[in-house]
């Protein structure tokens, strides 16, 4: 019988087998370990994405009530995290072997969709997602919707409806002015687990990477030159380059980007509830059998992330 949400570890095979993958969506979580500042918890980004999840699941039971809900343990992984200590970064290409091998082995036993929900930014972690998104797609066609990829592409470059829907403005609604643990994140945190934001929150100021920064002005003086080359993509992308080199340049060494003080629970529930919209859009496309892919950030600089390299 259809309906019930299922926890994929705590299966057996038999279990497993008696599954109905025509009618089954799974989910897994999947964030790094990462300093966030000196307010928020190193775990933050998997905590969201597994807020993520169960706010989708409820969800998914309301929209796909014939359809069982498989749910893969959080996976606490990720590239390019803050750099500073206690940070966890893992090899983005051990993301994308991870993404396939585990789209190959729900593909295998007959099962078509994987959601995936994520809290992280990090430009070759969303490249290697993608690229695992689409070889997965390629070779079994098996859909991973990764909705995280195109939501935080709307948050960066302030899409007019997202800043509706949500309520923020440019500087508050996880834009690289707010790119980490600033004022959306910790909103999202005071909605999610208010008790591990620790006290003194609401005394931090903002934080910037950018003009100041000779790495930010070098790459952002190439925009011109792109622009009149017909690489508006690239030249699109650039600032969020110039942020990342920024910020490992720095030598203020900061552990958070925006300003806290104003965050605000209420906002953290809207951008969350903007956020499960994306993933159902996405999932419903895919279902509708429509290519799961996305264009991250950066994605114009794909050649960064090296998937394509051997793997030890």
């Amino acid at each position: 019988m259809a309906g019930r949400t299922l926890q994929y570890a705590d299966l057996n095979s038999q279990e497993v087998a008696g599954l109905d993958p025509a009618h089954t969506i799974a989910l897994m979580a999947l964030s790094p370990l990462e300093v966030h500042g000196p307010h928020l918890p190193i775990g933050t980004d998997a905590i969201v994405a597994t807020e993520l999840q169960a706010r989708l699941l409820a969800r998914l039971e309301e929209q796909y009530s014939d359809y069982d809900r498989l749910v893969l343990p959080t996976v606490y992984a990720g590239s390019d995290t803050i750099p500073a200590l206690a940070s966890v970064d893992v090899d983005s290409r051990a993301l994308y072997h991870l993404l396939v091998a585990t789209g190959r082995t729900l593909a295998g036993q007959g099962f078509r969709y994987l959601v995936l929900t994520d809290n992280h930014g990090g430009p070759r972690h969303q490249i290697a997602i993608e690229k695992a998104v689409r070889r997965v797609y390629r070779k079994y066609r098996f859909f991973i919707v990764a909705p995280f990829l195109n939501f935080y592409r709307r948050m960066v470059e302030g899409d007019p409806a997202l800043l509706r829907d949500t309520g923020t403005a440019p500087g508050s609604c996880g834009d690289l002015a707010d790119a980490h643990a600033g004022r959306n994140e910790t909103s999202i945190m005071l909605a999610t687990a208010p008790g591990s934001v620790a006290s003194g929150w609401e005394s931090l100021g903002r934080v910037t990477i950018g003009p100041k920064s000779p790495v930010y002005r070098l790459v952002i003086a190439a925009r011109p030159l792109l622009r009149w080359l017909g690489a508006r993509q690239l030249a699109a992308d650039l600032p969020a380059l110039a942020m990342a080199l920024g910020l490992v340049t720095d030598r203020r060494k900061p552990t958070y980007i925006g300003e806290p003080r104003p965050a605000t629970a209420e906002a953290g529930h809207r951008m969350l509830d903007a956020y499960v919209e994306e993933a159902l859009a996405q999932l419903a496309r895919a279902m509708n059998g429509r290519p799961p892919y996305s264009r991250p950030m950066l994605w114009s600089l794909r050649f960064i992330e090296g998937s394509e390299r051997p793997w030890p």
